[in-house]
Parts: structure tokens; sequence; C-alpha cells
């Protein structure tokens, strides 16, 4: 399935903002190995703000690794019509 055909949705009434997602997200790990990359002012696939994930479309590539590791279950991958 290609990436325009799912994408991550989170159910923010069920995200504890624990950060997990962030951690093991592959896009952000491979932002975080650039040596120029600056974790506060780049944006990232998924972020904790104000307690809550927030993801950016435009970087996520939907392969479920942080729902997959979502303690509440407050991530899922959707399949776009």
């Amino acid at each position: 399935m290609a990436k325009e055909d799912k994408r991550l949705v989170l159910a923010k009434e069920d995200c504890i903002g624990c950060g997990i997602c962030v951690t093991v997200c592959p896009t952000n790990l491979k932002q975080e190995k650039d040596i120029n990359f600056d974790v506060d002012a780049e944006p990232r696939a998924i972020a904790v703000d104000n307690g809550q994930a927030v993801i950016n479309d435009d970087l996520c590539i939907a392969c479920g690794i942080c729902a997959k590791n979502c303690p509440v279950n407050s991530l899922t991958i959707e399949v776009v019509a």
C-alpha cells in the first residue's frame, strides 16, 4: 500500500502525551542523525506539543510503528479511499 493510500490518525481524547511515538518514529530518527538537525526548530513527523501528539502529514510516512507502540492505542493507521 502506498503512502497516499493510508494516513496516521490520532484520537486526541485518548492521547496521554507520553512521547513514545516521537522516539520510535523512523522519520524522526532519520532526521536526528543529520548533524545539522535542530530539534527545537525543525518540524518532525510526530511530536508532542502541550501534552498531545501532533502529526505532520507532510513528513509522516504512515508506517504504523508509532501506532504499534502507543500504550493507550490513540494512534491508528487509516486507509484513505
